[in-house]
């Protein structure tokens, strides 16, 4: 399952051994005091006497993103920051990016690994185990096949077809009796209340709706964001077909549950009885019809290059014009999830521009 090139091995397990030298004692920076006090609900307090073992921090920017990793070793806080962390962030996307890892394992687990093996390494001033060594041990413990449904919004296929590498169909009412059976073996009572009262809400909001199955392998973790990303990709290729583009005031419908709707608000009302009303609101909605894909719709959609927009798109090395295809109907199906007239155009002007630009390149080459 994981097979890797000897002398990449050798030559990432070089690479993380000099992260070692960049490990540095650092201080703790003061907590910012606040300009103001505020009355934001402070819902637990963690002491020193509430941690137990080890202890690792990170520091993460404005944007999330983790800039930095410390960890405790006889009282001394060591660590990697700035262009050391950074370095160490660069090595586990080279990592990721090797095809024994790329659709199995996640940058940050990849990244959560190598820290820990630095931490172990510099704690002891021994090397127990490569690092290469230590992270495929660990990747076969925690990999395992995963079948992952993303919810299509207001879609309904007559059968399950295949399409870019996974497949549509429908959450069949069999399948969730399946789930709900397990609720229904549990002893305790209320326990067993809450799991009917999640599938009833469950049935409602997904039982014979489509969905994109998409069978994996790889750690619990990285399958969501893995299958979400796939789904978001062949949810806008299948956007091409919906006809939204024939209708300049509606959005196509074919979004992954949940993003149908972006643009939401949220009201909190108080009535003179001082009765509270929290209500929450759409400001850009959606298509309200449904989609029927029918087998003599997907025969139509694959005389207008169904099939071979999905072939195409799980081709690891497509040719040239096959990536054109490809970024060209991703291009354009960006327009049928708009609703605005000039977003329209301004997108088929890009759509364009891209076409005469690569025409143009194409041209140059040959001469």
């Amino acid at each position: 399952m994981f097979e890797i090139y000897p002398s990449a091995e050798g030559n990432f397990n070089s690479k993380i051994c000099s992260l070692i030298e960049k490990i540095e004692a650092t201080q703790r920076q003061e907590d910012s005091v606040p300009k103001f006090e505020t009355e934001v609900h402070v819902g637990i307090t963690i002491t020193d006497k509430d941690i137990v073992g080890g202890l690792q921090e990170k520091t993460s920017n404005y944007r999330g993103n983790t800039v930095a990793r410390f960890f405790i070793s006889e009282g001394v806080r060591y660590g990697l920051e700035n262009e050391s962390h950074k370095s160490l962030v660069d090595l586990a996307e080279k990592m990721q990016r090797l095809p024994a890892f790329r659709d199995r394992l996640s940058r940050d687990f990849i990244e959560e690994a190598a820290f820990n093996w630095l931490e172990k390494t510099f704690s002891r001033n021994d090397q127990e185990k490569p690092f290469m060594s230590v992270l495929i041990d660990e990747a076969r413990e925690a990999v395992k096949p995963i079948t992952v449904y993303v919810p299509v919004a207001n879609m309904i296929v007559q059968r399950p077809f295949s399409f870019c590498g996974v497949v549509i169909c429908n959450i069949t009412k069999a399948l969730v009796d399946e789930m709900a059976a397990i609720g229904g073996s549990i002893d305790n009572e209320q326990q067993k209340n809450d799991a009917a009262a999640f599938f009833d809400k469950f049935r409602k909001d997904y039982q014979g709706y489509a969905a994109v199955e998409i069978r994996l392998e790889c750690e619990p973790s990285f399958a969501n964001d893995l299958a979400v990303m796939t789904a978001q990709r062949v949810a806008s290729f299948l956007g091409i077909y919906s006809g939204a583009m024939l209708m300049p005031d509606v959005k196509c419908i074919c979004k992954i549950k949940g993003t149908e709707n972006l643009a939401q608000s949220t009201t909190i009302s108080r009535s003179e009885s001082n009765s509270l009303r929290v209500t929450h609101g759409v400001l850009d909605q959606a298509s309200m019809r449904h989609w029927h894909i029918s087998e003599n719709d997907l025969d139509e959609y694959a005389k207008c290059g169904l099939g071979v927009l999905s072939e195409i798109a799980i081709k690891e090395k497509p040719t040239e014009f096959e990536s054109l295809i490809l970024n060209t109907s991703m291009l354009y199906s960006k327009a049928a999830f708009t609703a605005e007239p000039l977003e329209n155009w301004f997108i088929y002007c890009l759509l364009l521009k891209a076409l005469f630009l690569r025409m143009k390149m194409s041209q140059s080459n040959r001469i």
